[in-house]
């Protein structure tokens, strides 16, 4: 099947086309852009590279799969706001994934993996996975936490695999017990190959959603509701 695929959560997005069966993909575009958040001045262009570097047109695409968060809240909302209008204009079907399965995805490991996010003010996102018999397993909910609590949580395990664009981050503070590997820049952060490859699992097990249903997940308030609040 051809799904369409897109990240826009942050600070590099992409768009990927890719015709997935059992599993793999077979023939697959992958257009990424690193704009400092700027997604909305360029999510239209990486969607039509996305399908002119595969040869599809948007009509050809059987499903899309967009990263719903956690991470930036106005690209998180971007990409949601523009597959709900692909998808709807279509009649095709959806299905959320989360950015942190997407990062996890992409590592091919027996140990552990842990996805991490810089969710500032001291915190990460962050969630842990690992691959059982060729399915990836989710260990836990994506959450948001503080450096310390997460590092408690790290060290419960003798060997992990740390990705996502909060590697760097927890790299200059973790000083702890575990046998902690570094994922390689090419594979560090997520992409809309990986959201595509979700996608195809997620499908597969029955769990797309209408495109009405394709919601934001943003973990915690944004800066802007937590400052109305401290104004009270």
């Amino acid at each position: 099947m051809l799904i369409f695929g897109l990240d826009t959560t942050s600070v590099t997005a992409s768009a990927s086309v890719a015709e997935i069966e059992n599993g793999r993909a077979i023939k697959y575009s992958l257009f990424t852009v690193k704009t400092e958040l700027k997604h909305s001045e360029n999510i239209m262009l990486m969607i039509d590279e996305a399908l002119k570097l595969y040869g599809a047109d948007i009509d050809d695409v059987d499903l899309f799969a967009v990263t719903t968060g956690p991470g930036s809240f106005t690209g998180v909302r971007i990409g949601v706001t523009t597959v709900k209008g692909l998808a709807f204009a279509k009649n095709k079907p959806c299905v959320d994934i989360s950015s942190l399965e997407a990062v996890a995805y992409n590592q091919s490991t027996d140990s552990v993996i842990c996805p991490l996010m810089d969710a500032r003010r001291e915190q990460f996102y962050y969630a842990m996975f690992k691959w059982e018999n060729d399915v990836l397993v989710r260990l836990f909910e994506d959450t948001a936490d503080s450096f310390d609590n997460i590092v408690n949580k790290i060290d419960s395990h003798e060997k992990v695999v740390i990705c996502g664009d909060g590697s760097d981050v927890f790299k200059k503070l973790y000083n702890g017990n575990s046998d902690l590997f570094y994922a390689k820049d090419s594979v560090r952060e997520q992409n809309a190959l990986a959201v595509a490859l979700c996608g195809y699992e997620k499908y597969i097990n029955d769990k797309k959603i209408s495109c009405g249903e394709l919601n934001p997940v943003y973990l915690r308030p944004s800066q802007a509701e937590r400052n109305s609040k401290e104004n009270k």
